[in-house]
């Protein structure tokens, strides 16, 4: 049971606290003084969509009586926790950061909140097929209904948009780029290697340069030196012989460095590096691209060969797998049938408390398949002891609506605290009476919060708590026994009104 709502800060509600009992919780008051703002709080920790303003704070606390052990989630007290600022929203429970998605899970096997114009629901596709799916226990059916019908699709799609020609050509190209990338074999700590020695070789390349033309130099010089012998008396000669010696040694030298030099081959590396470059130009810009890529296309090609496979049975394995959800949606549709003639029996046992009688039987229609199986269910009936079974809407006004959503509420309660948000909207006279014994009946077996308009309800709550506003804030009374019969007198249309009532 929920024992306490604390509202920090929520539109005009301010540090507010609700203490709430077992049994029938009562909200009323007057129009506008914010009501629904406290359901509002209650649904932030469900899937919600009515939050009011970018900045609010609140706590629930909540007495578990059973253990979640799939949630992790332990009997007994706990706190959940939500703040928006900034149009961010926190979540924690008892104190710890935790997710949206987790949040409202756990809540949401503890609370069901019912709104106000909620049997908009009944003419909704689908969601009779959800009730009857749930009363079932056709989870595990469906799971595996679901992931037949995603192959299904998917073999659909490939039929339509595919032949076997263009897969076998995509895969081809892919394969072209794969093996050229592959064979060459890149590294990219290779070709930093590489770079660093074809720099190095570069180097070389002008050193040997540069000693070929001073061995050609040293020719020249050697040639004019020898000329001088015969220009120079023969005293020089010793100094001629000595540089012509030094010459001689310092060519050969040179010739040797340049023998060595030449016996390096650039050509090699050359090479490598133009594949690099090459590749780079066709599939990087940069290696590392080149090489992300090569892991792109393996994956793209896997999931060719295994298009490439479907294509090749497609035919055999759509009707394979037609045939398994044929099987699987007429198990469901037998099961759903089942479920369905004890709802509508449980329903007009409810409608017939809260002074409605109606014919009412679930009609099915078999379809296409569809991702929940091959059904459109439709609840039909008539107002009228004779006469054909029409669509709910037909047949019925807002408040039978309403009486007929909370009827089939009633016969799938599925958590341990029931919030409705006005959910007498077009109820009031005897049905009003009617509906407050069920709501009573209710309450002893739940936890039962209701905001209501109307006295009939309010006059037999456990708790009955009233909204007032003064100087446009937000307050929440605990009514006592005499405050609860001015407010039971106030919704009655106060001392006025009864007079005139008693002087007419």
């Amino acid at each position: 049971m929920i024992e306490l709502l604390h509202i920090d800060e929520y539109v005009y509600l301010k540090d507010v606290d609700i203490y709430f009992s077992e049994g029938l919780n009562v909200i009323t008051g007057e129009t506008g003084t914010g009501k629904s703002l406290l359901l509002d709080v209650i649904g932030s920790f469900l899937d919600y969509q009515n939050i009011r303003g970018d900045t609010f704070s609140a706590d629930i606390v909540v007495n578990i009586h059973a253990d979640f052990d799939e949630l992790q989630v332990r009997k007994g007290q706990h706190i959940f926790s939500v703040e928006r600022k900034n149009r961010r929203t926190f979540y924690k429970l008892d104190g710890k950061l935790v997710s949206k998605d987790y949040v409202q899970t756990v809540f949401s096997n503890l609370v069901s909140i019912h709104k106000q114009n909620s049997h908009i629901k009944l003419f909704e596709r689908g969601f009779f097929t959800k009730i009857l799916d749930n009363l079932s226990g056709n989870e595990d059916i469906l799971r595996e209904y679901k992931q037949l019908y995603n192959q299904y699709l998917q073999i659909l799609k490939l039929l339509s948009t595919a032949t076997l020609e263009d897969v076998q050509k995509e895969m081809e190209e892919l394969l072209e780029k794969i093996d050229e990338v592959e064979r060459a074999g890149l590294s990219v700590q290779e070709e930093e290697e590489l770079e660093k020695r074809y720099e190095e070789l570069t180097k070389l390349q002008q050193i040997v340069q540069n000693y070929t033309f001073a061995s050609t130099q040293l020719e020249e010089i050697d040639r004019i030196l020898r000329k001088m012998y015969g220009q120079l008396s023969e005293k020089f000669y010793p100094y001629l012989d000595d540089i012509i010696e030094q010459v001689a040694e310092l060519s050969n030298e040179l010739r040797r460095q340049i023998s060595d030099l030449e016996d390096i081959n650039p050509e090699e590396i050359e090479n490598r590096l133009w594949t690099y470059r090459k590749l780079r130009r066709k599939y990087g810009p940069t290696t590392e691209d080149v090489l992300e890529n090569l892991t792109i296309w393996k994956k793209a090609y896997a999931e060719k060969l295994r298009e490439f496979e479907i294509l090749k049975n497609a035919t055999a394995e759509r009707e394979r797998i037609e045939r398994e959800l044929i099987k699987l949606s007429e198990l469901l549709r037998e099961r759903r049938k089942n479920a369905a003639a004890e709802l509508v029996e449980n329903i007009k046992r409810h409608l017939s408390e809260l002074n409605m009688s109606v014919r009412l039987e679930f009609r099915f229609t078999e379809t296409e398949l569809r991702y929940d199986g091959a059904d459109d269910i439709e609840l039909v009936g008539n107002t009228l002891p004779i006469g054909e079974l029409l669509p709910l809407k037909r047949i019925a006004s807002g408040g039978e609506l309403s009486r007929l959503m909370l009827a089939i509420e009633l016969s799938m309660v599925s958590t341990p605290v029931l919030v409705y948000d006005e959910i007498d909207a077009g109820v009031g006279g005897m049905t009003a009476l009617k509906l407050a014994d069920k709501l009573k009946e209710l309450s002893k077996s739940y936890q039962v919060i209701v905001v209501t308009h109307l006295p009939q309800i309010a006059a037999v709550a456990d708790k009955h708590f009233a909204i007032r506003r003064y100087d446009g804030t937000g307050k929440v009374v605990d009514l006592d026994e005499s405050e609860k019969r001015e407010e039971l007198l106030r919704m009655m249309g106060g001392e006025e009104f009864l007079e005139k009532i008693s002087g007419e």
